[in-house]
């Protein structure tokens, strides 16, 4: 909430950020939660000044750097997957965004971690050079990271927990689609559905093993009573491919990656994650999970920046001003703009933390239900 003599800039982004927290702790319908279960920020070195009294100042639309001189090298952006993934879709939206608004040059740096890149990156974060002062930051599904602790023992095995994701800031709110290829015998859920209930294990589902997608798809089966054949992909960007190629049937993506399968007629949308009754403009053959009564399913990506743990809390506001900055560029509106159902939203880090530990607490008993935790494996 915006606090009595706060300048301008800061109750606007604590309005916006409101509304944007509501949006998603209510797709997880968990807001009597909120004052109980968000984490606490982690105590941050001092970085030269106070973040609560900090106002940003801009010279010809340039964010300035802080009296402590930070940033005065290249920022850069850790996409922790490929350049066609999400991530790096994203991440070069921000960047072309921030053109004129950084005063420093702004990289991009594609990783493609092998699995649970969050986890991976942040370790980089906190061990490559300037990454505790800020100067590295990654791109990061927020929610579903959070999820990434239920289902692989990351815990166990890194030592690394929630308090180790320290949110920047989160932008923007996308759902979960469910694609088929478009030669297909069915011409909507309900007959996929009936399909697969006929003909019990022959449904070939290509699954990104493990991650929020598969939670996704693993729960519309046990809901709907119907099973298929789960076929481990490399990830969402090879399991799309595979179905748009006819060599699976379906498939959970997001709507960046099903976008270029159903441009070139080689895929067809289903299905959308979302607690509206009817689907966006985009998806004409598409139902709601809302439509087949699921309401409150919470499977989407809320993504963001996350930085080390150890970022001086000044610097981090800096951070968080300048994403924000870019998130009002007409650039990145015209990529949201290109994903049917996604929408801007505008969190700080203790409200991404928030709805981080409300997803986890949500999401728990249904992976148990569903035996995917990893406690179960």
């Amino acid at each position: 909430m915006a606090r009595v003599g706060d300048p301008p800039w800061r109750k606007a982004h604590s309005m916006k950020a409101h509304k944007g927290v509501s949006a998603i702790l209510g797709t997880f319908a968990v807001l009597a939660l909120v004052a109980c279960s968000s984490t606490a920020p982690t105590e941050q070195p001092d970085g030269g000044g106070d973040a609560e009294s900090w106002t940003p100042e801009y010279v010809d639309g340039v964010l300035q750097p802080l009296p402590d001189g930070f940033p005065n090298e290249q920022i850069t952006l850790i996409n922790p997957d490929v350049a066609s993934h999400d991530d790096g879709l994203y991440a070069r939206a921000i960047q072309a965004a921030l053109d004129g608004i950084s005063p420093v040059s702004i990289a991009v740096r594609d990783e493609g971690y092998p699995t649970f890149g969050t986890w991976a990156g942040i370790q980089t974060l906190t061990s490559e050079p300037g990454g505790n002062e800020g100067y590295l930051m990654l791109i990061t599904a927020l929610t579903g990271s959070g999820m990434d602790l239920l289902t692989e023992p990351i815990t166990d095995e890194f030592g690394l927990t929630l308090d180790d994701l320290n949110p920047v800031i989160a932008t923007e709110q996308t759902p979960f689609v469910l694609m088929t290829r478009s030669d297909a015998p069915w011409d909507s859920y309900e007959e996929m559905v009936e399909t697969a209930k006929a003909n019990p294990g022959t449904l070939r589902y290509m699954a990104a093993v493990g991650s929020q997608l598969d939670i996704a798809m693993t729960r519309l089966q046990s809901e709907g009573g119907w099973d298929a054949q789960k076929i481990p992909a490399g990830g969402s960007d090879e399991a799309g491919t595979i179905v748009a190629a006819g060599e699976g049937d379906v498939t959970v993506l997001t709507p960046s990656v099903a976008r270029a399968h159903l441009e070139s007629g080689r895929g067809k949308v289903l299905l959308i994650v979302s607690s509206e009754m009817e689907a966006p403009e985009g998806y004409p053959d598409a139902v709601t999970t809302a439509a087949i009564g699921l309401p409150d399913e919470p499977w989407g990506s809320t993504r963001g920046f996350v930085a080390s743990p150890e970022i001086p809390e000044l610097h981090k506001e800096w951070l968080f001003e300048l994403i924000r900055a870019a998130s009002e560029q007409p650039v990145y509106a015209e990529r949201l703009a290109q994903l049917p159902g996604s929408f801007a939203i505008l969190l700080d880090g203790d409200e991404a933390r928030t709805a981080i530990a409300n997803a986890v607490d949500f999401a728990e008993p249904i992976i148990r239900e569903l035996g995917l935790h990893y406690e179960q494996n």
